[in-house]
């Protein structure tokens, strides 16, 4: 299906294509998902929601990475990694370091009326625990909650 805003997309349990990103001077294509059944339209919101984050996407990359590194060193202190050194949660002080533990996936534009208001979602992967990832949920393009990658779906 075409999609005047997200462009070409298929259907696989959800509306799947691809979205380019400046990700750091590096332009990538991550994949992009849009909530939704394959027998509904995507709604107005789900549009506008994308359309906002994505003309709001240089700023919100501002402070993106600033959240990453301070939720990882709150989640190592949490798991007791302050005190006892393991291998996967090493000390981070960085953004340059936290950076460059993760790889975006997917932005995610969740089904209307999750959320209050405009709502898109990131997916990563990261070194520290490839098998829950990294989930950033935005609401009116502002972090609102910050974990593992389920939060995202």
């Amino acid at each position: 299906m075409f999609n005047d805003v997200f462009g070409e997309l298929y259907y696989e349990y959800d509306w799947i294509g691809k979205t380019p990103l400046d990700w750091y001077g590096e332009s990538i294509d991550v994949d992009l998902i849009v909530l939704g059944e394959e027998n509904e339209e995507i709604d107005a919101l789900q549009c506008e929601s994308y359309t906002s984050f994505m003309n709001e996407w240089n700023t919100i990359k501002e402070s993106l990475l600033e959240s990453v590194l301070l939720y990882y060193q709150n989640l190592r202190s949490e798991l007791g990694y302050d005190i006892e050194d393991n291998e996967y949660y090493p000390e981070i002080t960085t953004i340059e370091e936290i950076k460059k533990r993760i790889t975006l996936d997917a932005l995610v534009i969740p089904l209307s009326g999750i959320y209050e208001g405009r709502s898109a979602a990131l997916a990563f992967t990261c070194d520290w625990d490839p098998e829950n990832g990294l989930g950033i949920v935005f609401v009116d393009e502002k972090i609102t909650q910050i974990g593992y990658q389920d939060i995202v779906f």
